[in-house]
């Protein structure tokens, strides 16, 4: 699971960080769409023939064009985002999820302060409502 860390930090002040800085990359780098147009192919007819020689031929055609709208600015959005939350302070880190031993072995919780030190096989817990639970392993 990937999340901003900072230690000792309430999470509610990184999920205020992170919506702050969502809030002002997108002031900074609005939305641009842009449609691209992926012409159709044309595909020939084809000269389909039976055992007895008797021969049809199918008629040309063209496959549909596929359009795609995507954002242009997407990407560097998500950069300046991030750099405004290593401004911050906060580094984009990489929990794995926990053993299923780990996870029956803890009393279930809410991480509420991050970890002032996180060991090298700290892993997180999945709550409900996008909750999570780091647990530091030994």
């Amino acid at each position: 699971m990937g999340l901003y860390y900072k230690p000792g930090t309430p999470v509610s002040n990184v999920q205020r960080d992170e919506l702050n800085c969502t809030v002002e990359a997108e002031r900074k780098v609005p939305v641009r769409n842009v449609t691209r147009i992926i012409p159709g192919r044309f595909i020939p007819g084809r000269r389909i023939c039976d055992a007895a020689g008797n021969c049809r031929v199918t008629p040309p055609y063209w496959t549909e064009p596929v359009v795609i709208t995507e954002d242009a600015n997407l990407e560097l959005r998500d950069r300046v985002a991030a750099q405004c939350m290593a401004d911050r302070g906060y580094a984009r880190i990489s929990l794995p999820p926990c053993p299923p031993e780990v996870e029956r072995a803890v009393p279930p919780a809410i991480t509420m302060v991050m970890p002032k030190n996180l060991s090298p096989k700290a892993c997180v817990i999945r709550r409900a409502g996008g909750q999570f639970q780091i647990v530091n392993r030994g």
